[in-house]
């Protein structure tokens, strides 16, 4: 799976606190993203998460605005929630939602809810080749 630099909203981003992504991306007048190709937004676990009562779950949304300061952003999606002490390689997809309302400017905000994080970090991208092969035992025998 490829990842473009700059569709790269957070790079190995340590979360133990409510935060915005490392980076936005600004459309500037494409806004119909999601249009025509399928796009999906990728979140996954670098560092696993862990916290003191094992009971903090991170939630992962993406905004819009129509600035970069988010002044009044809106959620666009929620990507997922990971759940309390996720081990590194988990991960959240979500295919983007064509036609959302989506304004100049995105980006993902991490949320931890029921607790404090206290190691963990994601990274987290915007792609079009989404790697999710899965092998299968082929349930026969060559002889």
């Amino acid at each position: 799976m490829y990842v473009d630099a700059q569709n790269l909203f957070s790079d190995a981003q340590a979360i133990t606190s409510a935060a915005a992504s490392t980076n936005l991306i600004d459309l500037g007048s494409a806004r119909d993203i999601g249009v025509g190709e399928t796009l999906y937004l990728v979140s996954s676990v670098d560092v696993a998460f862990t916290d003191a009562g094992s009971d903090s779950t991170l939630v992962v949304t993406l905004e819009t605005d129509d600035n970069a300061a988010f002044s009044s952003a809106v959620t666009i999606a929620t990507i997922g929630t990971f759940g309390a002490l996720s081990a590194a390689g988990s991960r959240l997809v979500i295919k983007l939602p064509p036609g959302a309302a989506y304004e100049q400017y995105i980006r993902v905000l991490y949320t931890p809810v029921t607790g404090d994080l206290t190691t963990g970090s994601v990274t987290t991208f915007l792609t079009k080749d989404l790697q999710a092969f899965t092998a299968y035992p082929i349930g026969y025998t060559v002889s």
